[in-house]
């Protein structure tokens, strides 16, 4: 065991590690059973380079998705919502206005941080051009509180006897995300969670309307002498008030990657996309499974797509409109 730890230690020196890390739980006693969708906010940036935040969000989504327990919410789509609400912030977003953000995008928690350094800076070897280093803060907040359950930073570089100074800076923020995301989840531990891999924005925390079923023309009034006496009917020709669609996306064209692009043209457009996932099976043609009085809905989702799906009332699946992506919108 000794010599064990001796060889550890060894290459830790010769190969670079992370200096000055810290991680801790603000809220020992939380849980985080009840979050399940989270998005990856661009850390506030102080640094010399104005790409460094929007580079270690990337990293962090990216590794969060690869840890699983949480949903998380595509970074592509949490700047379309905010571009979409006017909020622009070329520095990225200090950890104050986090919940804030998360509640709009409508999500249960948000990564947010800073980032203070991230640059080559001269190497201490006279033989070596400079050596990578980065230094970041993050914090997971609840969104609903305000609170931050978990903060974590670190100063971290690749100097040892076989680091390089040509190595990317990229890497090393790989490796402090990857440091500081190992002590979260050991203090998260198992917990319950279904994954879905992606969660979606819900437009109606900003877009709210009903849409009305279609109604026939007014008939021509016809003058009588003598009009029949009026029946009282129930009736049957009147507006009736639909809510907006809850919509589900199956994937069964066999390339995983076009609910991803179905579900951006469908969002961007103020379509309520709820569910996203695979179905079994392949299937050569798209098809809109829809609920009564949701034709019209349905009829405008197929619009939005490159080519008309096939239009089946049903109540079959549970949510009010159901596209099953076939080979014909891959």
């Amino acid at each position: 065991m000794r010599y064990k730890a001796l060889f550890i230690a060894f290459l830790m020196f010769i190969t670079g590690c992370a200096e000055a890390t810290t991680s801790n739980f603000l809220l020992p006693s939380y849980t985080v059973n009840n979050i399940n969708c989270i998005a990856v906010l661009p850390p506030e940036n102080t640094s010399q380079n104005p790409d460094a935040g929007n580079i270690i969000a990337d990293i962090l989504s990216i590794g969060v998705m690869h840890k699983g327990g949480f949903d998380v919410m595509d970074r592509m789509e949490v700047e379309r919502v905010l571009k979409e609400r006017g909020i622009y912030m070329p520095n990225g977003i200090a950890p104050d206005n986090a919940a804030n953000i998360g509640r709009i995008l409508g999500v249960q928690a948000v990564f947010a941080g800073t980032v203070s350094e991230y640059r080559y800076k001269p190497s201490s070897i006279a033989t070596e051009g400079a050596d990578p280093v980065a230094s970041f803060s993050l914090s997971l907040i609840d969104t609903a509180t305000g609170q931050t359950i978990w903060s974590g930073k670190g100063n971290f570089s690749a100097s040892g006897m076989l680091a390089s100074g040509t190595e990317p800076l990229t890497n090393v923020v790989q490796d402090g995300v990857e440091s500081l995301l190992d002590d979260l989840y050991d203090g998260i531990g198992a917990r319950a969670h279904v994954p879905q891999r992606v969660c979606w924005y819900d437009p109606n925390v900003i877009f709210a309307r009903v849409m009305m079923t279609p109604q026939p023309p007014p008939q021509q009034q016809v003058a009588v002498a003598a009009p029949a006496p009026q029946v009282q009917q129930t009736p049957v020709q009147q507006r009736i008030q639909v809510p907006p669609a809850k919509v589900s996306i199956l994937n069964a064209s066999g390339n995983t990657n076009a609910s991803t692009m179905v579900g951006f043209t469908l969002i961007k457009n103020k379509i309520n996309v709820v569910n996203v996932s695979v179905q079994r099976g392949i299937k050569p043609r798209s098809i809109i499974y829809y609920k009564p009085y949701y034709y019209e809905q349905a009829l405008h989702i197929g619009r939005l797509l490159k080519r008309m799906p096939e239009l089946v009332q049903s109540s079959a699946y549970s949510w009010d409109i159901t596209l099953i992506i076939g080979r014909d919108l891959r």
